[in-house]
């Protein structure tokens, strides 16, 4: 199993942005002595109540804090953006880092983003899947000529070609059915978000095997996962820390749209904490570590994907649940 952190935004345009730049090298170079693999960065646009720095750029940027470490877009939204730009700048990613890239993509789901790129609704799928083609065809070094819905290149052969032969592994995120087969047919590995339920992992986890099979195609080396991860000194301090990162997290989410199939509703009292025990891993390092290797050995997961930041908590809570992490959890995950 290996470990994956995540940069992700908890402040907004208040906060100094050299302030979040210092704070995510300090996470990567933690991450890197506690023998974490991989850093990952998302995408969002026009984003006011959280500020997201674009993942290309800020990758390269942070992998020099922890030059032997792979990195991933998680996720691309591959929906909106330009693929003929996408792809040169994600083989710039590849040779920067001598070919360590995962190219993480989704759909989105964020109106006023939609709107600022022009995407109707309805596209959005159409969108992915031609881009997602376009890109593996320049990826190969070939000529291509492509006469797309939504782009067109003739005789095109970039030069700036991925140090990976074909490109880096696609990881598809998503967490509907369709996203899910999706990934199956059209990625190398799926990614999972941390909306699901435990249980909706596991189904969904089985519908990409089954779609695989059923298409034919090779089972997948790799299976990234994104579980919510609390550290405590017992179960009963982990569940409150828990609800306070809850409702901090998910009241941004709803703000920026998200909604639909396994996504947490509005909920309170017990029925919020039964659905945190539903979807978060959380305890004692013992306990972590127990819920971590069960995902290993039941489903198969290759890379957990931690996000200590959370809106709304200091950085050196972060870097507390990170130290914890590494000191307490991965040992006993060794082991």
């Amino acid at each position: 199993m290996k470990f994956g952190i995540l940069l992700t935004s908890v402040y907004d345009r208040a906060t100094p942005a050299a302030r979040q730049r210092d704070e995510h090298a300090e996470l990567v170079r933690t991450a890197d002595q506690a023998g974490f693999s991989l850093m990952v960065a998302g995408q969002h646009f026009l984003g006011a109540e959280l500020r997201y720095f674009q993942p290309v750029p800020w990758l390269t940027y942070m992998s020099q804090h922890a030059p032997s470490m792979d990195v991933a877009t998680g996720i691309v939204l591959l929906s909106m953006v330009n693929p003929v730009d996408m792809a040169e700048q994600m083989s710039t990613l590849d040779v920067l880092t001598d070919g360590r890239v995962r190219f993480g993509v989704g759909l989105g789901y964020s109106p006023h983003e939609f709107d600022a790129f022009g995407v109707r609704k309805g596209e959005r799928v159409a969108r992915f899947e031609e881009s997602l083609a376009l890109i593996r065809r320049l990826w190969s070094g070939e000529k291509v000529t492509s006469e797309g819905r939504f782009v067109s290149v003739h005789e095109a052969q970039p030069a700036v070609q991925p140090v990976q032969v074909g490109g880096p592994p696609v990881w598809i995120g998503g967490q509907a059915a369709g996203a899910v087969k999706r990934a199956a047919t059209r990625g190398d590995a799926w990614y999972s978000p941390p909306f699901p339920t435990h249980a909706q992992l596991y189904e969904m986890s089985r519908l990409f095997t089954e779609t695989r099979e059923a298409a034919g195609v090779a089972p997948a080396a790799e299976f990234p996962v994104r579980r919510e991860l609390l550290i405590a000194d017992s179960r009963e301090d982990a569940m409150e820390a828990a609800l306070v990162r809850y409702r901090a997290r998910y009241e941004t989410y709803r703000k920026w749209g998200l909604k639909g199939q396994n996504t947490p509703v509005e909920k309170s009292g017990e029925e919020l904490r039964e659905d945190i025990e539903q979807r978060f891993i959380l305890g004692s390092p013992e306990e972590c570590a127990a819920g971590l290797h069960k995902l290993g050995d039941e489903i198969g997961m290759t890379h957990f994907v931690y996000k200590p930041h959370w809106p709304g908590l200091p950085h050196a809570e972060a870097m507390r649940q990170l130290d914890r992490f590494g000191s307490e959890v991965v040992p006993l995950l060794r082991s």
